[in-house]
């Protein structure tokens, strides 16, 4: 069981015409930049950043539409708007290298992050990304998050309950989740559902030249990768370790946070000695 740590300290930045907020946990170390989800914020590390924290400068984003930072109309695609805050950001604000670790729509974005930054990013860590779904299955993508875009429009009390109802989760699971929707822009599931976010990973893949982690979930329990997706994400990457965990479905650093803890600082570790 992970102990818990103070919350990191708030701090907004200006990057590629937008205010991006985050938390940062320490000043010292190589950078280690940690990128939520779809729907979520960087309240999504605050049990797993601080744990990073002797060897490395921790920091957890909210990407633009969600959290605290900027609500752009327009503007939700993976290379141009929210990789390059990010590689904006990076190139203008980092003086060194740094390390991104990226759950969901934070994994694929960390792709272009890397591409766009190849000096200065050293290496990336993807849980569960949805590298294939929403540019290749685009009704799969409009299935999973339609009924996500018509909670958020309900009133706030009968958001929570709806959310227990949908995901089939816990009431506090369900109340984080409700808090996260309602700071998020709708616009950021309009451009998902309208399948205008999206890159092909055939092109972005193979041009990341650092090593990267992929640690997935079982399709069975809600994983995003099909099982007959992994030999072509080995194949498309060609720095990769891969991690299959069959226990666990998406949101793989919620259900086993010590296991992904231990997990990610072995492999970097590993990459550093």
């Amino acid at each position: 069981m992970l102990s818990s740590h103070p919350a990191g300290q708030s701090r907004y930045v200006e990057v590629n015409g937008q205010t991006l907020h985050y938390k940062q946990w320490s000043e010292s170390g190589t950078p280690l930049i940690f990128l939520h989800g779809v729907t979520s914020s960087s309240t999504s590390w605050d049990l797993i950043a601080p744990h990073f924290t002797a060897q490395y400068r921790v920091m957890a984003f909210d990407l633009r539409g969600h959290g605290r930072s900027s609500k752009p109309q327009r503007g939700y695609t993976w290379v141009d708007h929210y990789g390059a805050d990010l590689v904006d950001f990076i190139n203008n604000h980092l003086g060194e290298k740094v390390i991104v670790v990226g759950h969901s729509l934070g994994a694929v974005v960390s792709v272009p992050i890397a591409v766009g930054a190849p000096d200065k990013v050293c290496a990336i860590v993807l849980e569960d990304p949805p590298a294939f779904a929403p540019a290749e299955r685009p009704n799969h993508t409009r299935d999973r998050f339609a009924p996500i875009l018509a909670i958020k429009r309900l009133p706030k009390e009968l958001r929570v309950a709806r959310m227990m109802e949908t995901l089939g989760i816990d009431h506090e699971a369900a109340r984080l989740r409700a808090e996260n929707l309602e700071a998020m822009s709708e616009d950021v599931l309009v451009d998902l559902i309208e399948s205008h976010t999206a890159y092909a990973a055939d092109a972005w893949l193979p041009r990341v030249s650092c090593p990267a982690l992929v640690i997935l979930g079982n399709p069975e329990h809600g994983g995003v990768v099909a099982h007959y997706d992994r030999p072509r994400l080995q194949r498309l990457l060609s720095h990769l370790t891969l991690i299959e965990w069959s226990d666990v479905g998406h949101g793989i650093h919620v259900e086993q946070p010590q296991r992904f803890v231990s997990t990610v600082q072995a492999y970097l570790q590993g990459l550093s000695g």
